[in-house]
């Protein structure tokens, strides 16, 4: 009996050291495994919002430029179809007794100096209402994307931005900017074409060297896909993008993670496009944004299975000298839990508890260290999105304001004219719209320079400052045209507004023009009583405008006003 006693008592032994083992790994085992959980999923949340905070700045960044270069081809064509040689020579090919000649040459002159001096397009030509080519820098044809719109009525007065397509003409893909040419009587008697170049709008696409590194996809309104990788596709518009696209006038959402077919798991987000129609895209597989991440959990793996091997065999064999300091380790551990990241153990001895003592105070320390980077790199993300914001609120500054002359560009201007007369009819308000144009300052700038005739239009545009009140608003309305909006102004003291302005840019001239001096002449129009929309109010004034220029330039014209003889008053 005594030897079954023996036995019995020895398994009694080895269970209870098996408790005892097993009681000290899951005081220190449970709490760094549930540490070390909570800080893999502290780092995954704080990791994807880096990733995804990163990735729709980049594609609001990418989206602003493309937006940027698109809007500077349409201005572009805009200023050139307003050209005096364009004007004159599509006027006289609109006229059967014109010298045809003479006015096609002229054309295709004025173009090509134009594009030496351009690397965005390939080509510029002009064509007449029927999608005929007047004049071109090379040889070209309209495609049936030009000519249907033609047929439906032809671009928008404000330039249309085809998209990227395929054409037959080319064999390859390509884009299409147009733009009116209004003549005489405010009519449209032909159509300014910029054949793009698209290098420079793959280079905008091409995937940035930044971490993570998106995939920029161009997509038209269908979702169908333009552009990919910074490449034009061979075949736009053949194959759609993996993602669903928002409804009709839905804002695209913020930046998610799904699995994409044919992409796998992946963070992406959309962004809407301006002037070109479309959606600009982004995507990042999901393995590559994440892979920090990744790293971050194997190394915990590898380091963490051999800790925890090392601690069970070190028990083992000494736990039933361990109990004591055990409790105070597991003690130890639960405040550690708790969030006491600052707790350590003092170090006595030699022996393999000194030595668990040691690796839970590294522990401790590690974890510690590790959290205090991850409240570093949670402050430092926070400072990056205060400057993000800075430099949004900058490039909004920029967006909306005319680099050579500091005023507000055309942009604003018809923002703020469709908001200025609803806040005038509300009030029951009248609101007085200035156009200005320069009086010969084409033969100013043939005379002068180009250099000159900017330094011209920053004086011109600081004396029109300082002509008017804080409360009305100047702007570069396009070339050498201006416009000034006036609030709460009838249109006789619009007038008086206008003759102080053409008065200051006279008398502060700083070069003589080739009629003297630099003058300029002025057409005012007033809501209601001369137009009650946004672009009747602006046509309305260009017909006063056009009514000063046909009465001798150098005055000011009220629109509804005859026009007086050239030796008449300035103030018609």
């Amino acid at each position: 009996m005594s030897g079954h006693e023996s036995l019995a008592a020895r398994l009694v032994r080895v269970s209870l050291q098996t408790k005892i083992l097993a009681v000290v790994l899951l005081c220190v085992s449970v709490p760094v495994l549930l540490m070390g959980r909570y800080l893999i999923q502290r780092n995954e949340e704080v990791l994807g919002e880096k990733v995804r905070g990163a990735l729709n700045n980049q594609l609001f960044r990418t989206a602003g430029e493309v937006d940027e270069w698109m809007n500077e081809r349409v201005h572009d064509a805009s200023r050139w179809s307003t050209s005096f040689v364009v004007f004159e020579a599509v006027e006289t090919l609109s006229q059967p007794q014109g010298d045809a000649e003479r006015a096609r040459r002229d054309l295709k002159d004025f173009l090509e100096s134009v594009l030496g001096h351009y690397r965005s397009y390939e080509s510029l030509f002009i064509v007449d209402l029927s999608g005929n080519i007047l004049a071109s820098t090379r040889e070209e044809k309209l495609e049936e994307w030009g000519l249907r719109q033609l047929n439906n009525g032809g671009p928008s007065r404000g330039g249309t931005v085809s998209p990227i397509h395929q054409s037959e003409y080319l064999g390859r893909p390509t884009i299409l900017v147009m733009h009116t040419i209004q003549g005489r009587n405010d009519r449209t008697v032909g159509y300014f074409a910029e054949r793009l170049a698209l290098g420079e709008l793959e280079s905008l696409l091409v995937t940035p060297q930044t971490d993570p590194p998106p995939l920029f996809w161009m997509l038209d309104d269908e979702g169908r896909v333009l552009v990919k990788g910074g490449k034009a596709v061979d075949s736009p518009g053949k194959d759609r993008f993996p993602a669903h696209l928002p409804k009709a006038g839905a804002d695209p959402g913020p930046v998610t993670e799904a699995r994409l077919p044919g992409l796998g798991r992946s963070v992406y987000g959309l962004m809407r496009l301006g002037r070109s129609g479309g959606y600009l895209a982004a995507t990042v597989p999901s393995n590559v944004a994440y892979r920090s991440l990744d790293e971050s959990r194997n190394r915990l793996l590898m380091v963490g299975v051999p800790a925890l091997a090392a601690v069970f065999l070190l028990s083992f064999v000494v736990a039933a000298s361990m109990l004591r300091p055990i409790q105070r380790l597991s003690h130890a551990a639960k405040r550690l839990s708790a969030g006491e990241l600052d707790v350590r153990l003092p170090v006595k001895g030699r022996d393999e508890l000194t030595e668990l003592t040691q690796s839970f105070n590294t522990m401790a320390a590690t974890i510690q260290e590790k959290t205090k980077q991850l409240e570093e790199a949670r402050n430092e993300l926070a400072l990056k999105n205060a400057d993000l914001e800075a430099a949004n609120r900058h490039l909004h500054d920029q967006a909306i304001t005319d680099a050579l002359t500091g005023l507000y560009n055309r942009r604003h201007f018809q923002d703020n004219l469709d908001k200025e007369m609803r806040r005038c009819e509300r009030e029951e308000r009248a609101l007085s719209l200035l156009l200005l144009d320069l009086d010969h300052f084409k033969q100013y700038n043939d005379r002068w320079g180009h250099t000159q005739g900017d330094e011209e239009l920053r004086r011109v545009g600081a004396q029109v400052t300082k002509s008017i009140r804080t409360t009305d608003m100047a702007f570069r309305y396009g070339g050498e045209e201006f416009a000034v909006l006036l609030p709460s102004c009838t249109k006789e003291q619009a007038a008086e507004v206008a003759e102080k302005i053409r008065t200051a840019v006279g008398a502060h001239g700083h070069r003589a023009g080739v009629l003297g001096r630099t003058t300029v002449s002025i057409g005012i129009a007033t809501f209601p009583q001369d137009g009650r929309a946004a672009r009747g109010l602006v046509d309305t004034a260009d017909g006063a405008l056009y009514a000063a220029k046909a009465a001798g330039r150098d005055r000011v014209s009220l629109a509804g006003t005859p026009a007086p003889p050239a030796d008449d008053a300035k103030v018609v």
